[in-house]
């Protein structure tokens, strides 16, 4: 293919490939060419909007037209050419490709990448007289991956442009296809577990069943994919946290840099609009009272002077972690005890708290350790508001820290709210299924293992510690004939900092389950206080109720 040969157009002062105009951007060494929907209306104000976004994200960049947001006459060229985005180095254009992924109103965009021809690596290679010995000087002249354009007669360049289409959908029409593939879930597992396939004679049912198999295969796929348009990357909640150090930085006059790992991460689209205010809040407290006030404590303490806060984000197989660590003073449980004792916030005797509970005790409602009120901190609202917000998505806050090494918040949050793994356990005729990330163990005792507490509760011994034991036809006032120890099954469960075990008459088996939310006319009993969080239709047609393991332990244990 013949290379497209760009000229210097006399009017604009942009280089042109085919039909393709380029700014005259020399320090720029990849382009984001964005194309807005059609009819949306203001383009001008739209790609500015888009533009600022990335402002404020701390990214280093020129847009043009220059004058978008001042210029009403320059949304005809934006509607016909589009808009660019500049920057000076790949990888923050890589970094605005992904937080431009979650912008509404594009229709495309392209990356263009520009790297130098041939001609001129030779020309930066040549010694320069006077010059020998020196690193060759960089070209000022752009230049790009597929096809070659040149700049007057001498320089050459080669550009591809990695291009990808985009579509802005509605979120309640992704609601509305999340609904169905639960439902297709739903009645697959009524097909295949239906009883009249036992009617079939041998070889018919074997077809069936590897009918439903294949079956299987693709109702999984097709819920990957219906999940993961849900997805969105959260580097565009990490990258507004470095405005957040910065500014902090100014007013506080400390000097703190901000590390960010895992930005890639993608999350549901819900969960990432309710996590936003949690993770700054937990990166203002590791600025404000989390670094030491001054570098001169820090290198006294062997540390750099510059303070350091990393904020990252992994994948496991049914969750996302995100923390937030800093190299500061760190906390002392000894000392949050006794501003919890000064507060009257302990429920035991201080000596029977454990490192991890004391930690803890900074997320309950009303306690700070700052002794002066701030911009920041200090008035009285802080981790308590993070754990419920964190909470209210299904997701768990811990907390680990050193003394004078500093702090680490790690929040645990499901990768989707819609359909989760359960374990389907009996209790007399009612079923309820309980989530597999809240299972640490299932096990069966003898009558002799469980002892009593000085309050008459069951307790039980399990790798060194007593966790308290909830039977749930007890608390749920369920007829049963398993009421002894040894004909029911124990569960191990956690959530949060909360652990204890359940007693259940049976296991049936693990299985996906479609999480659908209570009706409506029962909100007035306020079911989600006694450890309900919804409901899922089994195979057979049956209802299961799905159990929320931390608020149960708040109704079963801590209101007795």
């Amino acid at each position: 293919m013949c290379p497209a040969i760009p000229r210097l157009t006399p009017k604009t002062g942009r280089k042109k490939t085919g039909n393709r105009h380029l700014p005259a951007d020399s320090e720029s060494v990849c382009y984001l060419h964005i194309f807005l929907e059609e009819g949306v209306g203001m383009e001008n104000l739209r790609a500015y909007m888009i533009a600022n976004s990335l402002k404020e994200c701390e990214m280093d960049f020129n847009y043009y037209p220059a004058d978008m947001d001042s210029n009403p006459d320059t949304c005809q060229t934006i509607i016909e050419d589009g808009f660019f985005l500049t920057f000076s180095s790949r990888e923050t254009a890589v970094q605005a490709q992904d937080i431009i992924k979650a912008q509404n109103h594009i229709r495309s965009y392209e990356l263009l990448e520009i790297s130098p021809s041939p001609d001129e690596v030779k020309k930066q290679e040549a010694p320069v007289p006077g010059q020998e010995g020196k690193a060759p000087l960089a070209s000022a002249s752009p230049q790009t991956a597929s096809g070659t354009f040149s700049q007057g007669s001498a320089t050459q360049t080669n550009y591809a442009p990695v291009k990808q289409n985009l579509i802005s959908v509605n979120l309640m029409k992704l609601d509305s296809l999340m609904d169905i593939v639960g439902e297709i879930v739903i009645t697959e597992s009524m097909v295949t577990s239906s009883p009249e396939l036992n009617l079939l004679p041998r070889d018919s049912f074997d077809n069936f069943m590897k009918s439903g198999r294949q079956l299987r295969k693709l109702t999984d796929d097709l819920q990957d994919i219906a999940m993961s348009l849900r997805m969105v990357p959260i580097s565009g909640v990490f990258q507004k946290m470095n405005r957040i150090v910065r500014d902090m930085n100014q007013k506080l006059g400390k000097d703190v840099r901000l590390k960010i790992i895992g930005e890639d991460t993608e999350v549901d689209k819900a969960i990432v609009d309710s996590i936003q205010d949690p993770i700054m809040h937990i990166v203002r407290n590791s600025t404000d009272h989390g670094i030491e006030e001054t570098k001169e404590e820090r290198i006294s303490a062997g540390k750099d002077p510059q303070g350091e806060i990393i904020l990252s984000a992994s994948h496991t197989s049914s969750e996302v972690v995100i923390s937030v660590s800093d190299d500061g003073y760190g906390m002392d449980p000894h000392k949050l005890l006794a501003k919890a004792k000064e507060r009257g916030l302990l429920t035991k005797p201080e000596g029977e708290y454990t490192r991890k509970e004391a930690l803890s005790l900074i997320m309950l409602p009303g306690f700070s350790t700052n002794q002066a009120v701030t911009e920041y901190s200090g008035r009285g609202v802080g981790m308590d508001v993070v754990k419920k917000n964190v909470e209210s998505v299904g997701g768990t806050v811990s907390i680990s820290s050193e003394d004078g090494a500093g702090t680490t918040m790690t929040m645990k949050i499901p990768l989707t709210l819609a359909i989760v793994d359960g374990m389907k356990v009996t209790v007399g005729n009612s079923i309820f299924t309980i989530p597999i990330a809240n299972i640490r163990q299932s096990f069966k005792v003898k009558a002799e293992q469980v002892i009593l507490d000085e309050y008459g509760n069951e307790m039980v011994e399990r790798m060194g510690s007593f966790y308290p034991i909830i039977r749930l036809h007890n608390f749920y006032r369920l007829d049963t004939e398993v009421t002894s120890m040894e004909e029911g099954i124990l569960l191990w469960v956690e959530a949060s900092d909360r652990s204890y075990c359940l007693f259940v008459d049976d296991l049936i088996g693990e299985q996906q389950v479609v999480v659908k939310p209570l009706p409506t006319y029962l909100n007035s009993f306020e079911l989600k206080n006694y450890g309900i969080t919804g409901c899922t239709i089994l195979g057979d047609g049956n209802i299961s109720i799905i159990l929320d393991i931390l608020s149960l332990h708040a109704a079963a244990i801590e209101n007795i």
